[in-house]
């Protein structure tokens, strides 16, 4: 069995890393986004991290994205981002299934930009904003 999710401490780690970043952003500089790597955590962790106000996070496998989008498709105003090496023939797959999909952070090739391009316009998407459906 998974070990369970320690929601305070989640919730103390993010504030710890805001307070961070806040100290090491000069003034009137834009805010960087945090994005909160979700890679082998349970859905319940990515929950909890919500909870907790986080909005944007990475994963690096498409199937790990696919599957963790579909089971918190109730939490509100989350923005995934893919960051793995993304494989051309699982590009279209990835806008589709992922609500939600804020950004890809990982187009090493044409083919796989092509095949984005694809995705978004399969989905019915139109460029800015959200890629996912």
């Amino acid at each position: 069995p998974a070990p369970a999710v320690d929601a305070p401490a989640i919730a103390a780690n993010l504030a710890s890393i805001r307070a961070h970043i806040a100290s090491a952003t000069p003034p009137g500089a834009a805010h960087p986004t945090l994005i909160a790597v979700s890679k082998f955590q349970p859905a319940e962790a990515v929950r909890a991290a919500h909870e907790a106000g986080q909005r944007d996070f990475g994963e690096n496998y498409v199937q790990e994205l696919v599957g963790k989008a579909a089971e918190l498709g109730d939490l509100e105003g989350v923005r995934w981002h893919f960051i793995g090496a993304l494989q051309s023939n699982k590009a279209k797959g990835l806008v589709g299934k992922v609500p939600g999909l804020f950004a890809v952070h990982t187009v090493g090739r044409a083919k796989e930009a092509d095949a984005l391009d694809a995705g978004v316009a399969g989905a019915g998407r139109v460029g800015g904003g959200e890629l996912g459906g």
